[in-house]
């Protein structure tokens, strides 16, 4: 694993057409709540690019018994082999494609092996034949393609965690604790860009970032949207990104988060009455996380305001700045 990585690119986008640097525009998502609904562990797509062979276990625990694949769902590159592997728990289970395209053998004892090797990009069904009703179902989902999964608001953990365990919704250390809206976090991993409204409904007004807060994968590109008829920004102090205070719907405001992390932002105005939200990115935090930045500001009403930049290096979620801070003179 790198010591560094590389954690934030912010680029703000206003209302005269001007976007985001090229990024592909992220397919149609494909809806596997229904295939999955009755399914337990469902938490979110693991993530296991770059890897030419991926295991997934065949008898895990879940739905009731051994009557589980662990992971269920899992993303791969094009090209790369999934090995289903038998726990010899459960019974006889077998994998079996919903599309036809693979079948294995019924096999109970443990050790036994089956693979298929998925060569282009989509999201490939499968069930266990005997088990199917009980939820014993999967998905390979291969390449960079967008997929919905059951329970789309969870209760995910607060990476780095700590705290006592309960059915409510974390809320960060109390971040978001005077945060009427949240009441859960929003699963978009899998998303090469995700959508938050500034200036929703929620804390007295018109004073909420919509989902307040977000689970994402490495990679994403979060997009903030500004949908209120008050003055907002989005402020991250510790990780350095920070649009600009604009009033009017139209302006958007984007950071691509490129490796695990977590992020605590706010609107400067109104987070004292509850306006502020949460980017969890991969793993969360950890003890040797690096993360770097680059900001820039764009346009606004037609005017291209001057572009700002700051190099920015933390070594954990609660350390201080040490970065230099660099731009054009104004």
């Amino acid at each position: 694993m790198p010591t560094r990585r590389e954690f934030v690119t912010a680029l703000a986008a206003g209302s005269a057409g001007v976007g985001l640097a090229a990024r592909p525009t992220a397919a149609e998502s494909v809806d596997l709540t229904k295939w999955l609904a009755d399914t337990d562990g469902v938490n979110g797509v693991v993530d296991r690019r770059g890897r030419e062979e991926v295991v997934v276990t065949v008898g895990a625990e879940g739905n009731g018994g051994a009557f589980g694949f662990g992971p269920p769902v899992v993303r791969v590159d094009p090209g790369t082999t999934v090995r289903w592997k038998w726990t010899g728990k459960g019974g006889a289970h077998n994998v079996v494609a919903s599309d036809g395209a693979f079948e294995s053998d019924l096999h109970n004892s443990q050790g036994a092996t089956f693979t298929h090797t998925f060569e282009s990009t989509g999201v490939t069904r499968y069930y266990c034949g005997p088990h199917r009703a009980m939820g014993m179902r999967g998905a390979v989902v291969v390449g960079s393609v967008s997929v919905q999964l059951p329970g789309e608001v969870t209760p995910t953990p607060a990476a780095g965690g700590g705290g006592e365990e309960s059915n409510a919704a974390r809320s960060f250390d109390g971040w978001l604790s005077e945060t009427d809206n949240y009441d859960g976090v929003v699963d978009r991993r899998g998303r090469e860009e995700v959508i938050i409204k500034v200036g929703a409904e929620g804390n007295g007004g018109p004073l909420a970032f919509e989902p307040a807060a977000v689970h994402v994968s490495p990679g994403t590109t979060v997009r903030w949207e500004w949908v209120g008829p008050r003055r907002y920004d989005v402020v991250d102090p510790e990780l350095g990104y920070e649009s600009r205070q604009v009033a009017g719907a139209g302006y958007s405001y984007a950071v691509e988060f490129g490796g695990d992390g977590l992020s605590t932002y706010e609107c400067t105005k109104y987070g004292d009455r509850g306006m502020r939200g949460v980017v969890l990115v991969g793993e969360g935090p950890r003890e040797t996380l690096s993360w770097q930045g680059l900001g820039a500001a764009g346009v606004i009403g037609g005017l291209l305001a001057a572009p700002l930049a700051a190099g920015i290096r933390l070594h954990n979620r609660t350390a201080t700045r040490s970065g230099k801070s660099f731009g054009p003179e104004e």
